[in-house]
């Protein structure tokens, strides 16, 4: 029975949480931006996101209202480059097995982080 008052304290928290997370310090919405399951994803989010700041750069002069969509971009934008990043630090970890291995003489290694850092590769440049 005690479970009972603090799973309730527990769900309010969270509640709070999440709300506290939906607006921003001046109360207006939050937002987190598309998200990329991959670096693949990523990019063509970043190309998106570049082709839309684009043409709100492109105007004469930014309005109020698209100063607003601008932010709500930057998320997405921000969420492609950390997905960017993060692919491009495993490549250049993988491709450090490769470079150690092949002053080693280990064929088996070159082979294994060879193919993976190539597959993380072909996600980028495809």
């Amino acid at each position: 029975m005690r479970l009972i008052p603090i799973t309730l304290a527990l769900l309010l928290m969270a509640t709070a949480s999440i709300h506290a997370e939906e607006l921003s310090v001046d109360g207006r919405p939050h937002f987190s931006g598309k998200t990329a399951d991959s670096a693949k994803e990523a990019l063509q989010h970043l190309r998106e996101g570049n082709e839309a700041l684009e043409d709100y750069l492109d105007d004469d002069g930014i309005a109020a209202a698209d100063l607003a969509h601008i932010h709500e971009l930057t998320y997405t934008l921000e969420n492609a480059l950390a997905k960017l990043q993060a692919s491009l630090s495993r490549m250049a970890a993988t491709l450090e097995e490769i470079h150690l291995a092949s002053e080693k003489g280990d064929a088996d290694i070159v082979l294994e982080s060879g193919r993976e850092y190539l597959s993380m590769a072909d996600e980028l440049t495809d």
